[in-house]
């Protein structure tokens, strides 16, 4: 007995909905075992419904791991010993534990790489050491623009006054040089 179809795929593969395979569970016509929070169809059952048809009797496990045989026309269960095919279990257990060292595997290689990286690349403190060079040069560098933004603007100043001193000087000049011009008419 193989329960591998869930409802959901058991829905696609008949096409119908989740709900009317519930109904087909409940009525008796599909086997299902709940696994965990799953419900899984019998495989048998499910190709007997595609097929048009649908099974009279059959065998239900009830919680306890017994077997449980119905019918549509029985109204009582009667339990029975359940037979487990113990080679399909270990088969099934095998095949997990092969994907999971595949998977084991496989995260170690990821993490000797990741642990390569690391040592590649630069320690912690070196980094915070860099860090903080770069921080105090950009502050460094920030009080020297500030104090060259100071000296232009003490520098424009001087030059502004240099350059009206010049023009007071240049009126000064021209001023006398008419005097002395008017002056020299005079004379003559």
């Amino acid at each position: 007995m193989s329960y591998t179809i869930d409802r959901y795929e058991g829905a696609k593969i008949l096409g119908c909905s989740t709900r009317t395979i519930d109904r087909y569970i409940s009525a008796g016509k599909i086997r299902s075992k709940r696994i965990g929070k799953k419900v899984y169809l019998h495989d048998e059952d499910m190709r007997i419904i595609q097929n048009g048809g649908i099974q009279e009797d059959y065998i239900v496990l009830d919680s306890d791991g017994h077997m449980v045989t119905a019918s549509h026309e029985e109204s009582s269960f009667t339990r029975r010993p359940v037979t487990v095919d113990y080679k399909q279990l270990f088969d099934d257990a095998q095949k997990a534990i092969e994907r999971k060292d595949t998977l084991i595997q496989e995260l170690s290689y990821r993490a000797g790489q990741a642990e390569a990286e690391l040592k590649n690349s630069i320690s912690m403190i070196e980094y915070k050491k860099a860090t903080m060079l770069l921080e105090s040069s950009k502050i460094h560098s920030e009080e020297e623009r500030k104090n060259l933004d100071k000296k232009i603007g003490e520098i424009t100043l001087d030059l502004e006054q240099k350059n009206t001193l010049n023009i007071l000087l240049m009126i000064l000049i021209s001023i006398l040089f008419v005097v002395a011009v008017i002056l020299w008419f005079f004379a003559l």
